[in-house]
This record gives structure tokens, sequence and C-alpha cells, in this order.
């Protein structure tokens, strides 16, 4: 009733050789210059009508900005922590030193009073 035909499955590609696949991903290289450092003084001002180099520009600037206000962040966190143990360290050195004036009065008082 039904007749077994023949398969015919066309070959699997071939994959790409190593020549290949670094060409390919010459086509995804960035090729926009790298960022110089851009001062706040000389940054562009961006309209409509800017270039892609000058958004560009600003954008990098921002994210160095950034950067660097992360930075500045993270140090005064960093010494907030590190003048907060000093002051408890003090803290306690004062306590130690009054401790031991106090002792030292009581002692000189009851000498005295002998």
């Amino acid at each position: 009733m039904f007749r077994k035909s023949k398969q015919t499955a066309a070959p699997l590609p071939k994959p790409p050789t190593e020549a290949q696949m670094l060409e390919d991903l010459q086509l995804f290289h960035e090729t926009r210059p790298t960022a110089k450092h851009i001062s706040s003084e000389n940054l562009p001002t961006l309209t409509e009508e800017s270039s892609v180099d000058d958004w560009w520009k600003v954008y990098d600037a921002t994210v160095e900005h950034h950067e660097q206000f992360m930075g500045l962040k993270s140090n005064s966190r960093d010494l907030k922590k590190t003048l907060q143990e000093m002051r408890s360290e003090l803290q306690a050195a004062c306590d130690n030193i009054m401790a031991e004036i106090n002792q030292d009065l009581e002692r000189l008082s009851a000498t005295m009073s002998e």
C-alpha cells in the first residue's frame, strides 16, 4: 500500500574556519577612536546638529566624571569609617585617663585626710 521512498537529506554545512571567524569578528570591531581626556572647559555644546563625535566626547566625559565621583564617594566612606574608629579609640583612651585621674585624686584625698 505505502511504498518506502529514499530519504534524501541535504548534507550539513561545513563549520567556518578560524580565518573566516576572525574575518567575521572584524565586522564587530569598534572603529571609534579611543577616548582622550576631556576637561569640562573644552566640552562641546550639544545641539541637534552636533556630530556623533561630539556626542561621544560628552558621553565619555560624563562616564569619566561619574567614575571619579564614585571613587570620591568610596574614599569618603572609607575616611568616615576610619574617623569613627579613631574617635572610638580616642574616647576609650580618654575614659582610661579620666579613670586614672579619679583614682589618683581619691588616693591623694585619702593621703591628705590622714
